[in-house]
């Protein structure tokens, strides 16, 4: 369509859409180079394609930038495109840009407007849990998005990642055996849910199944701080 009709804006945005769908950010980061030169005048789509190409490039700052950008002009223009899922979007590119109190923002605006908005209710209890925050009200954010989307790996990941963080390291533990099977289930893998569940044997004093699962979680994806801790275990 875009080589057919070079002056049809939405082919442009469907060709980014397909391409990241196609895991080919680099060739929609370059669509959307083409696009703007073809159409200097910036719209909300323009700005919020880009952050989210940004995101897949994992070039975060960036994302940011744009998810800023791209909001006055849904607000002027397009006002029902600041959604649940337009915050949450905005929500986690700033905490992968680790700006924590504006992703609880975005989060609590992304819960405002769908208070079973499961995929914020999660990451906004996630993120205090991983920083030891407000580990009560995640705790209870959590549990709502576990009962929004039973059997989600990530969502009972999330739920065993604030029991173990709240010290309750036996209840930790069976949540994460359900994340395990969730996963399992997904003919999944995912190296901080195996980092967890060594995380949590650990704690309870089970060098052998943490060893086990910090193998397993680095054998997905390397990381120097689950090396250093399996490292200091005793030897077998």
């Amino acid at each position: 369509v875009v080589a057919v009709n070079p002056g049809f804006q939405q082919g442009y945005w469907d060709l980014v859409d397909a391409q990241l769908r196609a895991d080919k950010a680099g060739d929609a980061k370059k669509t959307l180079e083409a696009a703007g030169k073809r159409f200097p005048k910036r719209t909300f789509l323009q700005e919020y394609m880009t952050a989210v190409v940004h995101v897949n490039l994992k070039e975060y700052p960036d994302a940011v930038r744009h998810y800023i950008a791209a909001e006055p002009l849904a607000a002027r223009h397009e006002p029902a495109r600041l959604d649940a899922r337009f915050y949450f979007q905005k929500g986690a590119a700033l905490e992968r840009d680790k700006k924590y109190g504006r992703a609880e923002d975005a989060f609590r605006k992304s819960i405002k407007l769908d208070p079973d908005y499961a995929s914020s209710l999660n990451y906004l209890g996630y993120m205090w849990a991983e920083r030891g925050e407000n580990l009560k009200e995640a705790r209870v954010m959590i549990e709502k998005a576990n009962k929004l989307s039973p059997d989600n790996a990530a969502y009972l990941d999330s739920m065993a990642w604030v029991l173990f963080q709240m010290g309750e390291h036996k209840e930790a533990l069976a949540w994460q055996l359900k994340a395990l099977k969730a996963m399992e289930k997904d003919k999944d893998t995912d190296a901080v849910l195996y980092e967890h569940l060594g995380d949590i044997y650990h704690a309870l004093k089970n060098n052998a199944k943490a060893r086990e699962f910090w193998e397993k979680s680095l054998a997905v994806e390397a990381n120097p701080k689950v090396k250093a801790r399996l490292d200091k275990l005793p030897k077998p």
